[in-house]
Formats: C-alpha cells, structure tokens, sequence
C-alpha cells in the first residue's frame, strides 16, 4: 500500500461539514447521472426501437460512461461516509475512533460493492466490431449525448480542483477519478461518432477503454479489501479508500500536479527525469513528429482498392482513369483523391418503396408469414397500378395490385463507372423512378386478362428492356440486371369476385375433362369385352378341330391294325374293352378247385323292379 497524506489534526466543524455538503452533491450529480444511463440502456427495444438499443450495446457509447461514473459514484459514497464520521468527530471528540473505523471495514463493503459490477459492465459490453445498427444521424446524436455528459463531469472536475485539501483531503483521488469518467465519456462519443463515419479500429480502441476501466474498478475493489488485513488507522490519518494508481497516472497531464512522473515516483519511486533514453526522444520528438507528418500525407497518395469496389481516380480534380482492384500510388491528398464505387454487388428494391422486416427462418421452419401470397390479403411490399378496360361501349380502367423487386448494379465498363460517380447522385430513386415509368407504360396498354394470364418471364424481360432503355437514356451508368415479379393480382376487395369467376372457369374444363374421361372408360371397356369374345371364340374352334383331328389318328391308327392284325387286333380291342369294363363292375370268380360246401350259388334271376340286390350265398 502507497503512503498516504496525512493533516495534523481533524478539520474543524465548519470545514468539515463544507465536506459533507461538497461529496454529498458529488454523490448525488454521479447518482442522477448513472441512474439516466442506466434507464436508457436498460429501457426495452421496444420502447427505444430495436436498432437503437442494439446500437447502445454495440458500441458502448453509454456502456463505457456509466461504468467510469460508477467508479466515481463509489469514491463519492465512500468518501461521504468518512466526512459524516469526521464531522461528527469534530463536534464530539469522543466518537473520534468512529473515523479509523468508518475507514476500514465500511470501505471494504462499499467501494467494491459498486467497482466490481462497473468493471464487469465495461468489460462485458465492451464495443464489438460490427456495423452500426442505426443511421448516421442517430449515431451523431449519441455521441453528442455523450460528449455533452462529459463536460458536465468536466464542470464537476473542475469544482473538486478548486477544493483545498484542508476541507476534503480525497478531493485530489476524487478529481482524478472524475477526470477519468470525463475523458472516457468524451472518448466515447468521439468513438461513436467515428464509428458512424465509417472510420476503422473504433471497437479496438472501445475496448481499451473498457480494459482501463476494468483495470482501475478492480484497483479500488483490492485498495479497499486489503484495508482488511490493516488496523485502523488514526482519526487524523483515516482517509476513504478512492486512491487510484491507474487515474492518477492516466490523468496525469491535467489531473495531477507534477505530470506523469510524479505518482510514478511517488508510488513506485521511479524517477524518468534523469533518463538519458527519455532526453533523447524528448529532443528527436519535434524533428520525429514532422518526419511522420510528412511520411502519413505522402501515405495518403497509396489507394487499396478492395476486390469489390472500384475507384474513379482525381487528379487536381479532374478525372484520370479509373482504378480496378488492387494497390495504387498517386499524389497524396488533396492534389489527388479517389472516389470509390462498387464493382459486381447487385442492389434489390421494391417498386413499392415499403418492405417489411426481413423474416430470417431454418431450412425445416414453416414457411413465414411474408410468404404468403393469398390475394384477400394487402401486402405492404405492393403497388397499385391501373389497366384500361372497356365495358358497355364504355372506357374504363380496373385496378391490380403487384410485388415487382429490380435488380440492378453499377455497370461494368469504365465508362459506366464514370457516369455512376458523376452523372448519378441517388441510384436508387432514379431505379424506382424509371421503373415506375416502365410499368405504368406497360400495363396501361392491356386489359386484365391479358396481365393477369401472360407469362411473367417474358412480362419480367419486357419489363427489364424497356427499364434499361430508360437507364441509358438518361446516362446512369446502371445496369438493369432483372425484373423479378413476385405477385401479380387483382386488389384484396375484388379478389372473391374474381376467384369466383376462376372457378366456374376452373369447374367447368373439370366436367369437360370427367366426360372425356368416362367415354374413354367405356370405349376401353367395349374393346376389352369384344377382344374376349373373338379370343374365347377362336380357342373354342381351335379344340373342336384338334378333337376331330385327334379322332381322325385313332380311326386311322385302328383301321390299319385290323387291317394288319386281323381277328387277333379285334381280340385284343375285345379283351381291352373287357378290362376296361370289368374295371368299374363287381366280379365273382369261380374255380373248380373250391369243396363242394363252399361252392358259390349263383342267382341267374332277372332283377326284379323295386328288389334288393342279389345276394351271393
């Protein structure tokens, strides 16, 4: 721990109670301060709109403030504490011990009760290096806010310079801690208002502001915790915990007396004024300085020109050429000076001039309420355009409604390069304007039927043509590169009539369509039946003739075997008959060798009607 000042003796009650009104204001000026930053920076998107909150914790415009201010909001909390302990002290010199230990352990609880969450609040929103989410005008209107938050804090660093160390011995720790919020404040808004310019190393240069604020939180919170490990300390030695290492030195040119050397070799006891090294650069700093003013204004002459840009060269004002990616070496500015154009990227507008928000869904998402493209329903995105008609002998017009987008870019050629950076202040008005005209010149000249029944990509090339025509006629040096039609119907009232109409159409080419299909069912059907029938008819004759054929062979085959064999052919003929016949009949055999007893007696008698069988005995 750094030795501290000490006074001989308490202040009397008059200084001191001067001390308790002057950190009470301090306290509540830090408070009021903090409270509206706050507000802003925790007020819901909705409310402040969703690119303007986006664009606060982006850019910490009012991140990185608030953070130093509670820093100065905490010396001042701790800083009236110890006053109100040592005005007490100075009316009744018996609570004098309630100074050395109003300077201990309330301290340790205080100070980093508030510096550790604004060190996490710079660190954790810290500017990040994107785009700025709003216009550039918004963005100077923050950081304007800032610049003017950091010359009422100027005011305040002023009053606590002015404050003898006899009535508040903080107010040198105090004034630099206010210095510190000040510059940081003012580095914000120049910072935002940079980044809006388009100025690169914005959010670097963010973040080391956060990192010192972190770095000066976290030294006040370990300052005052290590007052823990100490005894109190004597009434006229006690003092809040709000010295700073880190603001002394950073403020050290206007905050602290001495300049930069003097914590340093108070605190660490390093002296830089007898350095030969630090003689040496103070005297080669001017001669320096003026070698590398000359070297960046010469600098100023080398032109990079990205892969997707282009550049229109200027010297003394006057064109030259035009540049194409790569580096380049010219005069240094402002005898020379690049305009800087786009090389390739295509730019999409709608006619309409109103888009909604761009609704961002995953590849298995149902589709978004933007895609739906029902006629009974008015999308914001579309135009009103007016088609001639005719009804009982009569002019008129009807109206449609369509979502046409133009695709355009700067032209390729340098020639059309020259024409954009010259000829051609706003492309996209004159886009919308000529494609205005285009479409109006071509839907005046056709009925409904014909816009809504043509074909959309030829609609969309005619439409391209005459746009590009109009483009080169007034020299832009733009490129109409499409015409993209994604709606084009009748407006959200008469969409039910026309539907209705559709329909009978629809219906009635689906009866003719079922008809045609049923007469050729039953035509198929009659084909069939009369293919079965010749079929079944021819098969029939094919058997009847291979039967008489087959009979044919056996007569034939049996009339040359009588014709050969003789009676023995008709023995054998007889004797098959015979197997055959006797195979489907009841036999009896009969032998002589049976015993008379057994002998069968055979009943020769006719059948008679209605009988039984005959029986065997």
């Amino acid at each position: 721990m750094s030795a501290e000042p000490t006074s001989p003796a308490l202040p009397p009650p008059t200084l001191a109670a001067e001390a308790v009104r002057l950190t009470r204001r301090l306290t509540f000026s830090a408070g009021a301060l903090c409270a509206v930053l706050a507000l802003a920076l925790a007020a819901p998107a909705t409310l402040t709109g969703g690119a303007l909150h986006a664009e606060l914790l982006r850019s910490g415009v009012f991140t990185l403030p608030l953070a130093a201010l509670l820093l100065c909001l905490a010396g001042s909390l701790a800083t009236l504490l110890l006053a109100r302990a040592r005005y007490e002290a100075s009316l009744l010199p018996d609570l004098a011990p309630r100074v050395g230990r109003a300077a201990r352990i309330p301290q340790a609880v205080m100070v980093p009760g508030v510096a550790l969450p604004a060190a996490a609040l710079a660190w954790l929103l810290r500017p990040w290096p994107l785009s700025p989410a709003v216009e550039p005008q918004t963005g100077f209107a923050l950081g304007g806010f800032a610049i003017a938050v950091s010359f009422l804090l100027l005011i305040t660093e002023r009053n606590l310079a002015a404050v003898p160390a006899r009535t508040l011995p903080e107010a040198a720790a105090l004034r630099a801690l206010a210095f510190l919020a000040t510059a940081v404040s003012f580095a914000a808004g120049l910072l935002e208002i940079a980044s809006n310019l388009g100025l690169p190393a914005t959010a670097t240069l963010g973040t080391l502001l956060a990192l010192l604020i972190a770095a000066t939180g976290l030294e006040l919170s370990v300052r005052a915790l290590g007052r823990l490990f100490l005894p109190p300390p004597a009434p006229e030695t006690a003092r809040a915990a709000v010295q700073s290492l880190i603001a002394r030195v950073v403020t050290a040119g206007a905050a602290v007396e001495g300049g930069i050397g003097a914590p340093l070799r108070q605190h660490l006891g390093i002296d830089f004024s007898r350095s030969w090294a630090l003689a040496y650069v103070r005297a080669a700093a001017l001669p320096m300085l003026g070698f590398f003013l000359l070297l960046a204004w010469g600098l100023s002459g080398v032109t990079l020109v990205k892969l997707d840009q282009r550049a229109v060269y200027e010297r003394f004002g006057a064109p030259v050429g035009v540049l194409h990616p790569g580096l380049y070496l010219g005069l240094p500015w402002p005898l020379g000076t690049t305009r800087t154009l786009e090389f390739g990227p295509v730019h999409e507008i709608g006619l309409a001039g109103t888009a909604g928000p761009i609704e961002h869904t995953g590849a298995e998402d149902p589709a978004p309420a933007s895609s739906n493209r029902l006629w009974e329903q008015a999308h914001p995105e579309e135009v009103a355009l007016l088609i001639a008609s005719a009804a009982n002998n009569r002019q008129s017009f009807q109206s449609v409604s369509a979502d046409l987008r133009i695709l355009y870019r700067i032209g390729l050629g340098d020639e059309a390069a020259l024409r954009a950076a010259y000829a051609t202040v706003s492309p996209e008005a004159l886009v919308r304007s000529a494609a205005g005209r285009a479409v109006a010149d071509y839907f005046v000249s056709r009925t409904l039927d014909q816009v809504l029944g043509a074909d959309r990509a030829a609609m969309a090339e005619n439409l391209r043509g005459h746009l590009q025509a109009s483009l080169d006629r007034a020299a832009s040096g733009l490129d109409a590169v499409a015409v993209v039609i994604e709606a084009v119907h009748p407006p959200a009232g008469a969409a039910d009539a026309y539907h209705n109409v559709r329909a009978a159409e629809i219906a009635a080419h689906t009866s003719v369509a079922v008809e045609r299909g049923a007469a050729a069912t039953v035509h198929a059907q009659s084909r069939q039946y009369a293919f079965d029938q010749t079929a079944n008819a021819t098969a029939d004759a094919a058997e009847t003739v291979a039967a008489a054929k087959t009979a044919h062979l056996r007569f034939s085959a049996d009339q040359e075997a009588a014709s050969a064999g003789g009676r023995s052919f008709l023995l054998e003929r007889y004797f098959a008959a015979l197997t055959s016949a006797l195979g489907k009949a009841p036999k009896t055999i009969i032998d002589h060798r049976l015993s008379a007893p057994e002998a069968p007696v055979l009943d020769l008698r006719p059948l008679i009607p209605g009988a039984g069988p005959v029986k065997e005995e």
